[in-house]
């Protein structure tokens, strides 16, 4: 198996890992064909035979810039509790599997935002119980409406945002929650 790396998360993608978090994708990588990174979920397009990572330099990060990296790893941070828990409450066992594959991406994001913005960790967020909802389809109806909403934050921030690779990390994470959207809304 080619061994590829992710410059989105930094994931070394080989056999021991390709196939994680198999679940939040509608195909599947294999070992001799490599679609998304499992860590993160971008595509085969963004993934590279050598090393490599989208940084930033502290310095050239405005205060604007800053705010944007700040919410969008307090969104994804979000995102990921509420998939976490929501695996627990769903009752099918596939919606189960997604949301909790899904956690682990979107978290994974949180953690792509904060080493861009040299945060030192993920902040504790308010703890939410989400175990009044009682139905699947309300589940999949508030994921699919976390989707959208992280979509239209990237599309809508990129155009602030003056870094190059932060731009390229947005673009990136944005068609991964498209990606996320199709899924659930299968």
């Amino acid at each position: 198996m080619e061994e590829l790396f992710c410059p989105i998360c930094g994931a070394k993608i080989n056999e021991k890992n390709y196939n994680i978090n198999k679940f939040a994708f509608e195909d599947y990588n294999v070992n001799d064909m490599i679609k998304f990174c499992p860590i993160c979920g971008v595509t085969r397009e963004y993934l590279k035979e050598e090393y490599y990572i989208y940084t930033t330099k502290e310095e050239e990060l405005d205060e604007n810039t800053l705010k944007i990296l700040d919410h969008a790893m307090k969104l994804e941070t979000f995102n990921g509790d509420f998939y976490k828990k929501a695996s627990f409450l769903v009752k099918d066992k596939k919606i189960s599997k997604i949301f909790s594959d899904l956690a682990n991406i979107e978290n994974s994001h949180a953690n792509v935002h904060k080493r861009l913005a040299h945060i030192k960790e993920i902040p504790k967020l308010k703890d939410m119980d989400y175990t009044k909802y009682k139905e699947d389809e309300i589940f999949l109806d508030m994921a699919s409406k976390r989707e959208k909403h992280a979509v239209a934050y990237y599309n809508k921030y990129i155009r602030e945002i003056k870094i190059d690779s932060v731009k390229k990390v947005f673009k990136a994470l944005a068609k991964v929650e498209e990606d996320h959207i199709d899924i659930l809304d299968k």
